[in-house]
C-alpha cells in the first residue's frame, strides 16, 4: 500500500514539476515573441480629441473696405475638433487613419461659426505608426473640390508603441511638412507616466508648400497699409504670401504611443517673407480639454495594458509574464517537495522490514543456545532414525526387568 502511494506521489509530482518548467519557459517567450504580435494599431480604434482656446482672426471684408486698424477680430473663443477613426485598406500590417478636423468659433450657435474644416487620410504601418505611402495619403479643404494626393514621412496621429526619449519625424498638415519633434522631459498625468514632445515649424511659405492661390493675394499697397499717407505709390499692386508658424506640445503614453494631451500655438500672416509680419491672418492658442485628456488617457492605460498582457483585478495590475512566471515557480517547487517528500517516505517503509529481518535472525541464533529449545530442535551433529527403525522390544524388556 505504501509503495503503491509513493509511486502515485512520485508520478504527480513529475506532473507538476513540468509543468512549473513550461510555466517558465513561457514567462520568458512571452516578452520576446507574443507581446510584441501585440503590439499593433487596432483596427477599431477611434478617438475624438475636443481642444479649445482664444484666437485672433483676420476680417477681410475690413481690410477690403480700407478699415485696417479695425480688420482684426481679437480674443474669440475656439473649439477645434478632431475625430480619428481607421478606414480601408487595412489589413494585419496596415491601417488607414482618417482625421476630421473642424475648427469653429464657440462664440456661435451650433452649425455656425466654422473657421476651417478638413478630411485628411494617410495609411500607416500598425506597429511603428510611420506612413507606408502605399496608397499615398490624401487631403479634402473643400467639400466642392477632391482630395489632393499628399504623401508624407512623418508620424502625425499616434507614436509608435514604446516611444523612446529621443526625436521623431513629425508631419503638419498645415504646412505639408516634416521636421523632428524633440523629447523635451518625463512628466505626469493623473499618474501616468507621459513623455513631453515638442516641435516648433519656423514660417512657412503656404503657397509655395499648397500651390493654392488663396495663399498668395495681390492688392495695393494703400489696402495691404503698407504705404505712408500722400506716398504715389500707395496704387501699386503688391503680391504678398501666406505665411504660417507653429509650435506644438504633445504629451505621449509612451508604451502605447497614445497622444493624451496636445496644444498647438499657430500664427499665420501675409507678407513678402518670412521675416516680413505685415498684415496678421490667423493667431490662437488651442489645448485638449479635460475631459478629452481623461479619454486618452483611458485608451492608452487600455492599449498600454493589451499591448504589456496586463491582468487587472480591481486596482491590482500584473504583467502576464510576471504572474505565469510567478505560477511556474511555484509549481515547480512544489513539485519537487512532492517528489522529496515520496522518496523519503519510501526509505521510512524500507527501514523497518530490515530490522524485522535482523531481529529475527537473532531469535534463531538464541533459540540454538537455549538448552531446552535443543531437546526439541534437531542438530547437524545428531543421528536420526526413523520411528519405524526402533526396535520396541527394548522398551519392553526394560519395562519387565523394572522392579
Amino acid at each position: 500500500m505504501t509503495s503503491r502511494l509513493g509511486g502515485s506521489q512520485r508520478l504527480i509530482a513529475s506532473v507538476l514539476v513540468g509543468l512549473g518548467v513550461f510555466l517558465l519557459v513561457s514567462a520568458v517567450l512571452l516578452p520576446l515573441y507574443t507581446i510584441p504580435k501585440l503590439k499593433k494599431l487596432p483596427l477599431d480604434y477611434e478617438a475624438v480629441q475636443v481642444s479649445e482656446g482664444t484666437g485672433e482672426f483676420l476680417d477681410a471684408a475690413a481690410l477690403l473696405s480700407g478699415d485696417g486698424e479695425d480688420a482684426v477680430d481679437a480674443d474669440i473663443p475656439l473649439r477645434q475638433q478632431l475625430y480619428v477613426t481607421v478606414e480601408d485598406p487595412a489589413d494585419s500590417d496596415v491601417a488607414t487613419l482618417q482625421g476630421g478636423l473642424t475648427l469653429l468659433r464657440a462664440d456661435t450657435t451650433p452649425g455656425r461659426g466654422l473657421l476651417s474644416a478638413s478630411i485628411d487620410r494617410v495609411t500607416v504601418d500598425r506597429s511603428t505608426a510611420l506612413p507606408t505611402n502605399d496608397p499615398a495619403g490624401s487631403l479634402q479643404t473643400d467639400r466642392e473640390r477632391p482630395a489632393e494626393a499628399l504623401p508624407r514621412d512623418g508620424l502625425q496621429y499616434k507614436f509608435p508603441y514604446g516611444a523612446g526619449k529621443r526625436s521623431y519625424p513629425f508631419f503638419d498638415v498645415m504646412s505639408r511638412s516634416t521636421t523632428e519633434i524633440d523629447f523635451v522631459d518625463e512628466t505626469s498625468i493623473d499618474g501616468v507616466t507621459v513623455y513631453h514632445y515638442q516641435q516648433e515649424l519656423e514660417p512657412v511659405d503656404l503657397f509655395r508648400a499648397t500651390r493654392d492661390q488663396t495663399n498668395r493675394v495681390g492688392l495695393t499697397r494703400d489696402v495691404w497699409g503698407v504705404s505712408e499717407e500722400g506716398d504715389a505709390d500707395g496704387g501699386e499692386i503688391l503680391f504678398m504670401n501666406r505665411f504660417s508658424t507653429t509650435t506644438r506640445d504633445l504629451w505621449v503614453e509612451p508604451a502605447s504611443g497614445v497622444i493624451v494631451d496636445s496644444r498647438e500655438q499657430v500664427t499665420q500672416f501675409f507678407g513678402t517673407g518670412p521675416d516680413d509680419v505685415a498684415v496678421p491672418v490667423i493667431s490662437y492658442d488651442t489645448r485638449y480639454t479635460d475631459s478629452t485628456v481623461s479619454s486618452m488617457l483611458s485608451i492608452a492605460q487600455k492599449e498600454r495594458d493589451r499591448v504589456g498582457l496586463v491582468w487587472s483585478v480591481g486596482p491590482v495590475s500584473v504583467a502576464a509574464p510576471w504572474l505565469v512566471g510567478f505560477f511556474g515557480l511555484l509549481t515547480a517547487g512544489f513539485g519537487i517537495l512532492m517528489g522529496i517528500s515520496a522518496s523519503r517516505r519510501d526509505e521510512s517503509a524500507a527501514e523497518p522490514g530490515e530490522t524485522e529481518g535482523e531481529t529475527a535472525v537473532e531469535d534463531e541464533a538464541a533459540a540454538d543456545d537455549d538448552p531446552a529449545v535443543s531437546l526439541y530442535m534437531p542438530h547437524e551433529d545428531t543421528q536420526h532414525r526413523e520411528i519405524d527403525d526402533i526396535d520396541t522390544t527394548e522398551f519392553e524388556s526394560s519395562r519387565h526387568e523394572t522392579p
